[in-house]
């Protein structure tokens, strides 16, 4: 598997908890233009199955369906086993760091560094050095690549999810790459963070936040029923009674993200969150945004993955793009891994 190679079609396929979303990317111009988007819905109550034969054949079905070709993806890995921390080192050159970086490792760490891969990358050569270190534990990396494999495809890059969110971000929203900025994808398990300075990662986080909590509460607290919390996940429309469970969710959410940024109190006090960007299913919850927005006493907003990267007019199988639009962040990112812009990580 390779970091950076480049070519003109790349697919970033995003094995999520309940749907599989692919992006198709065309490179054979200046910028790159999607050529390809489907989805497809995990059967319910398939989370445990997640790296076994139910996810696999649905690859397989996805890719069938949307005629697209079997060949190389890239795809990600998150959780609690992926760390990307930032650090500063003596001065060294880097064939010396790929040395000593099993031992630096360890010292950044929470876990046995001997079950994990790692890798790094040097953000400013100066002395000290800044340093981004980038573990994923090796079973994690395993599965992800296990379910491309059983599929009949292959693994071109394996990225790391908060990394394509990054990508995604500051190449549709340029103005992301300035100051302090968090990206929080919302899915229906857990919630992927990473906070950038500068448009550089500085950490990525999981944390047991989703779109499935929220509507445990909804159903709790107002008896609605499934169809009116597809509407409500779908951005259709908000029920009565709705509102105080969405701001309920908004502050859950807040103290998710603010351990997340908490380290930036450790690097200086003049560091603050500048703005935040929401995607994934859970951004499309009306007022979800709005609320955490005023919690945080932050702009927040939904990004958007295609406001600088053209669509083709046949790209969507079976899916209406503004309704999907907010959950495409990552794969859009995992897929511009092949686009040259996206070579600084």
């Amino acid at each position: 598997m390779g970091w950076f190679r480049r070519g003109q079609v790349s697919l970033g396929l995003d094995v999520g908890s309940r749907y599989l979303k692919v992006v198709q990317m065309s490179h054979a111009r200046h910028a790159p233009e999607v050529s390809r988007i489907a989805m497809r819905a995990l059967a319910e109550g398939s989370d445990d199955a997640r790296a076994g034969a139910v996810v696999t054949e649905a690859v397989v079905q996805l890719f069938r369906d949307s005629g697209l070709k079997q060949g190389g993806v890239v795809t990600g890995v998150a959780g609690h086993g992926v760390i990307a921390k930032r650090i500063e080192l003596e001065r060294m050159k880097p064939s010396e760091l790929r040395e000593v970086i099993r031992w630096e490792a360890e010292q950044h760490l929470p876990f046995d560094t001997a079950s994990v891969e790692l890798d790094f990358q040097i953000l400013t050569p100066g002395d000290p050095m800044d340093v981004l270190l980038v573990a994923a534990k090796r079973d994690l990396v395993h599965e992800a690549t296990e379910i491309v494999r059983a599929a009949g495809l292959a693994v071109e890059v394996l990225d790391v999810d908060g990394f394509a969110l990054r990508n995604a971000l500051t190449h549709n929203h340029p103005e992301a790459a300035e100051g302090v900025v968090m990206a929080a994808d919302i899915g229906w398990g857990t919630t992927t963070v990473v906070v950038m300075e500068e448009g550089i990662p500085a950490v990525t986080r999981d944390f047991h936040f989703g779109v499935r909590s929220l509507c445990k509460a909804a159903q709790r607290e107002t008896g609605l029923g499934p169809r009116s919390l597809e509407a409500m996940i779908c951005g259709q429309r908000l029920s009565p009674g709705l509102q105080t469970v969405i701001e309920s969710a908004a502050d859950e959410m807040a103290v998710g993200l603010g351990r997340a940024s908490a380290f930036l109190k450790t690097r200086s006090a003049d560091l603050g969150l500048g703005r935040v960007y929401l995607s994934g299913g859970g951004a499309r919850i009306p007022g979800l945004a709005e609320a955490l927005g005023r919690i945080l006493s932050v702009e927040t907003h939904v990004a958007n993955p295609f406001e600088r990267i053209p669509v083709h007019p046949d790209a969507c199988v079976d899916v209406e793009l503004e309704e999907v639009a907010p959950m495409l962040l990552l794969p859009v990112g995992l897929a511009l891994r092949s686009f040259p812009r996206s070579r600084d990580r």
